[in-house]
């Protein structure tokens, strides 16, 4: 509990300068936005609709003929292929709002982690990286600067960073200017993915083609999609990013002309039978390939969207995607289903049981609501 006795003095002696309103009750936990991964996502393009199937096939355009191919589970003793999972986790609280003259700034404290197992032979899991660290987000334009320096001083020695909250970020841009308190969430969500990107790239050199990494989350994320291109150049990185939940607006056309097909995301994946996957289609000027995958039948869920899940590849040299690859990506994501978890989650129909764990690996990490919620006061 060092981290947050030393967070704690901090705010006590900042607290001397300035005057605070406290949170009630001490530290208030920030509820995640339900849907930030759509957002997210959502704020990587303005791409809707997607036209250019981007998969080549020896046996010729399959996709002619239907636009879903079965993909059958290839199982870890068949082919063990992903031995790398990773995930990252935050939590954020309110701490209070400061006050220097007719200013104000909100003040939260995050803890943010990132997490990669190593699957083993036998199937057993180990934690090859876990990173978590700890942020201070104040805005910085409505102190001056001698509150800050003196604040930015004061956490030195303390294991903290601070971060100014209205900082640009492509997160939190998506959230308005208007509520810096719903801003803190962009921004957090946006420090943890760079964690995550810094994790992946410890992890880099210990992949091939028969060693892949399953990333929870889209690729389009700069910091990791630059770092991918970087380490790989005009090579499809051997890392999947798997999102469990997307975007819902998007829009697909087959063929041109007056006989062009138009499906909704609705549409397309409703008849996106189990063990099946979509065609898979170009976004981001060509540097991503996304298709859709079904991991449980719809009969075991409450709508035909659950149970899906959007994956994607780096394609650095934009060129089309042998399909014998995404089969077998898609094939050994599907093996992954079959442990299933887990509690209450309401994303458990999308859940891939590693990166789960993963997930639990960095809260078990992170300092408990109660811990910060009794040490975490400004007096």
């Amino acid at each position: 509990m060092r981290e947050i006795r030393q967070i704690r003095d901090a705010l006590r002696e900042w607290s001397k300068n300035v005057e605070v309103l406290p949170a009630a009750g001490g530290a208030l936990e920030d509820l995640l936005h339900p849907d930030a991964e759509e957002q997210e996502e959502r704020a990587y393009s303005d791409e809707a609709i997607f036209d250019t199937i981007f998969e080549r096939s020896d046996g010729g355009e399959w996709w002619r003929e239907s636009l879903y191919r079965p993909t059958p589970p290839v199982t870890r003793n068949q082919q063990h292929l992903f031995r790398y999972f990773l995930d990252g986790s935050l939590r954020s609280y309110f701490l209070g709002t400061v006050l220097e003259g007719d200013r104000s700034s909100p003040v939260h404290y995050a803890q943010i982690g990132a997490c990669c197992l190593l699957r083993r032979d036998a199937g057993t899991v180990q934690r090859e990286q876990v990173e978590t660290r700890h942020l201070i987000l104040v805005n910085r334009r409505s102190l001056s600067d001698t509150a800050w320096q003196y604040f930015e001083n004061l956490l030195t020695n303390a294991s903290a960073v601070l971060e100014d909250l209205a900082a640009p970020d492509i997160f939190s841009r998506s959230y308005g200017d208007v509520d810096l308190r719903v801003r803190a969430g962009g921004k957090t969500r946006y420090k943890m993915r760079e964690l995550e990107a810094e994790v992946m790239e410890q992890i880099l050199s210990n992949l091939n083609e028969r060693t892949w990494l399953v990333m929870d989350g889209s690729l389009m994320f700069q910091p990791i999609l630059q770092r991918l291109q970087q380490h790989y150049g005009e090579q499809i990185p051997p890392v999947l990013g798997v999102s469990k939940n997307f975007r819902k607006d998007p829009q697909f056309v087959f063929g041109r002309g007056p006989r062009a097909q138009r499906f909704s995301i609705y549409s397309l994946l409703a008849h996106l039978k189990h063990e099946h996957r979509t065609v898979a289609f170009s976004a981001y000027d060509g540097q991503i390939v996304f298709w859709y995958v079904r991991l449980r039948p719809q009969g075991q869920v409450d709508y035909p969207l659950m149970g899906v899940v959007k994956c994607e590849l780096v394609t650095a040299d934009r060129q089309p995607v042998p399909t014998e690859l995404l089969d077998l990506l898609s094939q050994a994501l599907v093996a992954e289903r079959n442990v299933t978890p887990h509690g209450r989650d309401r994303r458990w129909h999308a859940h891939l049981y590693p990166i789960f764990l993963a997930e639990q690996a960095i809260r078990n990490a992170f300092y408990s609501r109660e811990v910060v919620q009794q040490l975490m006061r400004w007096r």
